[in-house]
């Protein structure tokens, strides 16, 4: 661990973790922000490689801490100390954790997914707000989704606002980002795996739908939803509301939907069906 500790604006690292937070045309693609304890608890136990460690002296007070310094040691981690007024500069939080990362992240496509016997894919098609889909991903992480996929045109997962959102649970969950809904239609039809959209007037109502095979689960824009033409294929479900009510925050809508497929698999499972 460096003993020299950081508080110049213009030092090259403070330069490159601003470039990345800002998601600049100049950051370096293969590079995301984790900021907080329980983001770089995830992506420590998930054996990511650190680009670099920023931490504000006196970090490690505490057990949580202490046993992310002592990880970050025994693998030789990057490690540099910063001035507390530089790392309140940095953060995008109001209340900092005193510690951040650059983590060193690889774009993922669709033929590097990993295969599952039966896969429960969540799409995301749209999505502007980074704190939507860090909850989805951190819904979709409980729930034990196999492949998160996304559109183009839907903020990035990369993003560190959505990181810092997912709670880590971006580091722990393969991403496939900025497909086109004919290459992730012909992904699901090459694999037999049924496309569920959501819609609140859909005519079949969430837990009529077979959730417990093959599945991907398809979330649109919070403004717009979907553009009908392009998801012919796919079966519209919706969640039953009561009277007057439009509506569910995508979040919302996203995680009734993951854990509906959850149930459905624990009792073909607890039935000892195999799907």
């Amino acid at each position: 661990m460096s003993a020299s500790s950081l508080s110049s604006k213009d030092n090259p690292l403070v330069r490159t973790i601003r470039l990345v937070m800002e998601e600049a045309r100049r950051a370096p693609a293969h590079l995301v922000l984790a900021e907080g304890v329980r983001a770089l608890e995830e992506a420590t136990e998930a054996g990511c490689d650190f680009e670099a460690i920023l931490i504000e002296e006196g970090f490690g007070s505490d057990p949580r801490q202490q046993a992310l310094l002592d990880a970050w040691s025994a693998r030789g981690a990057p490690v540099r100390f910063a001035k507390r007024r530089l790392m309140r500069e940095l953060s995008g939080v109001v209340s900092p954790q005193g510690a951040l990362a650059l983590v060193r992240m690889r774009s993922l496509t669709l033929a590097q997914a990993p295969e599952t016997v039966v896969p429960l894919i969540l799409c995301l098609c749209g999505l502007q707000d980074p704190g939507n889909l860090g909850t989805l991903l951190r819904t979709a992480r409980a729930v034990g989704v196999s492949l998160v996929c996304s559109m183009s045109g839907t903020v990035s997962a990369r993003n560190s606002k959505a990181i810092r959102a997912s709670a880590g649970a971006f580091f722990r969950i393969p991403i496939v980002e900025k497909l086109t809904p004919a290459e992730f239609c012909r992904f699901c039809r090459d694999r037999r795996i049924v496309m569920f959209q959501a819609n609140a007037r859909g005519r079949q109502l969430c837990w009529e739908a077979d959730l417990a095979g093959p599945a991907a689960i398809l979330l649109g824009s919070e403004a717009r939803g979907f553009t009908e033409s392009d998801w012919q294929d796919a079966v519209s479900v919706r969640i039953p509301m009561s009277a007057g009510v439009e509506s569910l925050n995508v979040a919302a809508a996203g995680a009734v939907l993951m854990f509906e497929a959850l149930r459905q698999r624990a009792g073909r499972a607890f039935q000892g069906v195999r799907p």
